[in-house]
C-alpha cells in the first residue's frame, strides 16, 4: 500500500489547502468539518446529460455479447455515484473511505474512477482505492504497472492538449481509465473513467466537478459529455481548457494517458 504523507495533524484545529489530483479546495480539520465545502475559485457552469437508469429486461436474452453485458455492468455501476448537490458529494466521496475523514468531494476523482472499475469487475476487489487518491503517473508507475499489467491492458498516451486531440482517430472507450495532465498553463490533472460511448462515438464520464447547475453551486458528480467527434469544441474537455475559464482553473494542456482493458468481457477477479 502507497502511504500518503499529510501537512496537517488531525488532533488539532485549523484550516488546510489540499492542491488535489482534482481540484483545489479548502477543507477544515476533524474538528470543525462543514458539511459543505468552501471552494478557492469560482464554478463552472457546463451541459450535462441527465442520466436515468435503464430498466433491465426480466428474460436475458441468451444472444447478447457478453462485452455489451460487462458494458452495462460498467454504465449501470456509474450511476450509483451520481450527486446532483454538495452535500450528496460529500457523501459519495466519505462513502470511499480512501482518506482521513472518508474523501473529499475535490480530490475523489482517482479513488471514484477506480471504484467504477471495480464494481465492473475490471479491476480487482483487492485494488485500495487510497492508492490512487492525488495519482501521479510519473511517481506511480509500479503502482500502475501492477494494477494495469501490460498482459490484460493496454497503454496509450497523447501529448496533445484534449481540446486539440482528433477524436475520431483517438478515441477513447467504455472501460478505459483516463489521466488528464494539467500541463503548464493548467492549474490541476484529473483522473475519470469512460463510463459509456454511444452509437454516435460520443464518451462520456460520471465524475466529479466544481459547478454551479441552476440553484446547486459546489461539486457534484454527474454524467458529462466528454467529446462529440463530430461536433470538436462540444464537451467538458473543451471547458476544461477554455482561457475564458482561468479563474475557474484549468486542466489537459498536458495530454492524457489511457488504460485500456485488452478485450471485454475481462473479470480481473474472474467471471462472476
Amino acid at each position: 500500500m502507497k502511504v500518503r504523507n499529510f501537512f496537517f495533524n488531525l488532533a488539532l484545529p485549523g484550516i488546510l489547502l489540499f492542491v488535489s489530483g482534482c481540484q483545489p479546495i479548502v477543507v477544515t480539520t476533524a474538528s470543525s468539518m462543514p458539511e459543505t465545502s468552501t471552494a478557492t475559485f469560482q464554478s463552472l457552469t457546463t451541459t450535462f446529460v441527465k442520466t436515468e437508469a435503464p430498466t433491465p429486461s426480466a428474460t436475458p436474452d441468451p444472444t447478447v455479447d457478453p462485452a455489451d453485458v460487462q458494458l452495462q455492468i460498467l454504465y449501470q455501476s456509474s450511476l450509483k455515484y451520481l450527486a446532483e448537490t454538495d452535500d450528496q458529494s460529500w457523501q459519495v466521496a466519505k462513502s470511499l473511505q480512501y482518506a482521513p475523514l472518508g474523501g473529499y468531494p475535490s480530490n475523489m476523482c482517482g479513488p471514484l474512477a477506480v471504484s467504477i472499475l471495480k464494481d465492473a469487475g475490471i479491476l480487482g476487489s483487492a485494488v485500495d482505492l487510497h492508492d490512487f487518491w492525488l495519482l501521479d503517473p510519473l511517481v506511480d508507475d509500479a503502482l500502475l504497472k501492477t494494477v494495469f499489467s501490460s498482459d490484460a491492458f493496454e497503454w496509450l498516451h497523447n501529448d496533445q492538449p484534449i481540446n486539440e486531440i482528433d477524436f475520431t482517430k483517438f478515441s477513447l472507450k467504455a472501460g478505459d481509465m483516463v489521466y488528464i495532465y494539467s500541463g503548464y498553463q493548467g492549474d490541476y490533472s484529473h483522473v475519470l473513467t469512460v463510463t459509456r460511448v454511444d452509437e454516435l462515438g460520443r464518451a462520456y464520464s460520471v465524475t466529479n466537478n466544481y459547478t454551479t447547475i441552476g440553484t446547486t453551486e459546489g461539486f457534484v458528480i454527474l454524467e458529462y459529455l466528454l467529446y462529440d467527434p463530430a461536433q470538436p469544441g462540444k464537451g467538458i474537455f473543451y471547458d476544461w481548457t477554455d482561457p475564458a475559464n482561468r479563474q475557474l482553473g484549468l486542466t489537459g494542456f498536458g495530454g492524457m494517458d489511457v488504460w485500456r482493458p485488452l478485450h471485454l468481457p475481462y473479470y480481473s477477479d474472474g467471471a462472476p
